[in-house]
């Protein structure tokens, strides 16, 4: 009798089931009763095959209690996010012998691993129309003889893999050979194994396409069950469910809108109103204080700057009408730019007492030092550009300038704008109590402009002459705020997330005009910090 053993891939994000992959892996998800992976565990367990092996990446704790519960074992592939899911099976080479190849988010309606065979095979159905799968084309002896992603043929790989334990040792000793080979560490298995079907065999198995359920897509899984949204366990459909005093069933066409440079939003319908969700994502904390949030949305909804919101709460979850008919917001239409300074004004007669202060130089500061534990000593780096903006942020404060609630993150995508003249102001996660030539800094310093251009934008804001001592205050706060999306982009690419394309051109103002602030600073302050 084969002693047979099983490795499922459990590390992936399965990006197409967000939001609710935000929350936990698509392995975990329930679906009939029954959660997923579990349902695979006990299958592979009826068949006798205890010694189950998972490869963990993402949210790996969320799979730890299956250990204690089904005594499975852990692999961990810690590079989930920048490889294919050859790495994931590279994580297992010491397990592969006699071994079944699974993933985690799979649903076979009847036991598939009952049946012994004493070959390689992988499962292959009809090709199902309109989908990215395997295509393979198979020989008169049933083998494998090509197979292309998105390829044509009347066949797709699907469902699990058996490996036999001599296919597995010429499989590993290719892999090994060519594993540091350009943009290997990002393919599939499938497509490795394409690479190499003159010296690996591997025999279809040719079923029903209803053998597998491997739910492309949020729809077609609730297509299956009906009930997948009652029993998800998701803190976002309770959320929406509570605020909308709605059923989960009653929420429709969930489409991801934003990726965005903190958080991930959703649209959704709830009978014939959209609505977005905003999910804040894992890096927010370190930049945002979500009291100061709540309180300058609140104002925000309260003076007609931003009337699609419905609810924000304190943990950052945010619910909002969706806004259709959109135009081009750009701060190069005069009309625009005015609305614009007029929503500003408006927002700057709020004192934000209620808020905190927004000290940009402090903030750029932790920033830069959470980023330089993967970058090196920034600050040493920096030092100069570190040393110039303290003494200009020490000096613009003996200026005692009054602070108000400001926005903090003012640049055009945060502007709305409809076919029927509705202007909206979004995204108050770095909202605080500020200059209010800082909520203009925030346009100015992350682009370039020439002088007359900025000389322009601070008069539309000011509705005055511009004199001497305010356009000094106004190059201060460029510095600073140059500075600060200087080190949130430092942060953020620490975090391997998006940096923001305007992390140079911050970085640039800052540079540019430095010398020149502080200079006038120090003349009207005797230079004294």
């Amino acid at each position: 009798m084969i002693t047979r053993n099983a490795v499922i891939l459990a590390a992936g994000k399965s990006k197409r089931f967000a939001p609710f992959t935000y929350e936990k892996p698509k392995g975990l998800f329930r679906v009939r009763g029954e959660i997923l992976i579990e349902r695979q565990i006990q299958q592979l367990q009826e068949a006798g095959i205890q010694d189950i092996y998972l490869v963990l990446g993402f949210m790996k704790e969320k799979y730890f209690y299956l250990e204690k519960k089904y005594g499975v074992k852990f692999l961990v592939n810690n590079t989930y996010e920048t490889s294919g899911n050859i790495c994931s099976l590279y994580a297992a080479r010491e397990q592969l012998g006699n071994t079944f190849i699974c993933c985690a988010d799979h649903y076979f309606e009847e036991n598939p691993f009952l049946e012994e065979k004493d070959y390689t095979y992988r499962i292959c159905v009809k090709q199902p129309k309109g989908r990215k799968k395997f295509a393979v084309k198979i020989s008169d002896a049933g083998v494998i003889t090509h197979i292309a992603l998105g390829g044509q043929g009347e066949y797709a790989m699907a469902g699990q893999a058996y490996f036999t334990e001599s296919f597995s040792k010429k499989f590993l000793a290719l892999l090994e050979k060519e594993l540091d080979d350009f943009g290997v560490k990002q393919l599939f298995w499938e497509d490795f194994l394409s690479r190499h079907t003159e010296e690996l065999t591997v025999f279809a198995e040719i079923k029903n396409e209803k053998y597998v359920r491997e739910f492309d897509s949020l729809e077609e899984l609730r297509a299956f069950d009906k009930e997948f949204f009652e029993n998800i366990d998701s803190d976002i459909l309770v959320n929406i469910c509570h605020i909308l005093k709605c059923a989960p069933n009653d929420i429709t066409n969930i489409q991801v809108i934003q990726k965005g440079l903190t958080n991930v939003s959703f649209r959704f319908s709830v009978d014939d109103t959209e609505y977005v969700y905003r999910y804040p994502g894992s890096t927010a904390g370190n930049m945002v204080d979500r009291s100061s949030e709540v309180v300058a949305q609140s104002y925000a909804k309260e003076c007609g700057i931003d009337r699609s919101i419905i609810y924000i709460d304190l943990s950052g979850w945010k619910l909002s009408y969706y806004i259709k008919d959109l135009v081009p917001f750009t701060f190069s239409d005069g009309q625009q730019l005015e609305r614009a300074m007029e929503y500003l004004r408006e927002l700057h007669r709020n004192d934000g007492k209620e808020a905190k202060d927004f000290d940009a130089y402090q903030e750029a500061l932790h920033l830069m030092d959470i980023a330089s534990a993967a970058k090196g000593n920034l600050r040493k780096e920096f030092s100069e550009l570190v040393e110039k903006t303290g003494r200009l942020n020490t000096l613009l404060k003996k200026e005692n300038r009054p602070r108000v609630l400001c926005h903090n993150d003012i640049y055009a995508p945060n502007f709305l704008t409809t076919k029927s003249g509705d202007l909206y102001l979004i995204d108050w996660e770095y909202a605080g109590r500020n200059y209010p030539a800082y909520d203009v800094a925030c346009i100015l310093s992350r682009d370039m402009f020439t002088e007359q251009e900025m000389k322009k934008y601070i008069a539309c804001y000011t509705n005055e002459k511009l004199t001497p001592e305010v356009y000094r205050h106004y190059l201060a706060n460029i510095v600073l705020c140059g500075f600060y999306w200087f080190c949130w982009g430092l942060y953020k690419g620490s975090m391997h997330d998006d940096d923001g394309f305007f992390m140079i051109p911050a970085y640039r103002n800052c540079v540019r005009f430095i010398d020149l602030a502080l200079q006038e600073y120090e003349e009207a302050y005797g230079g004294e910090t």
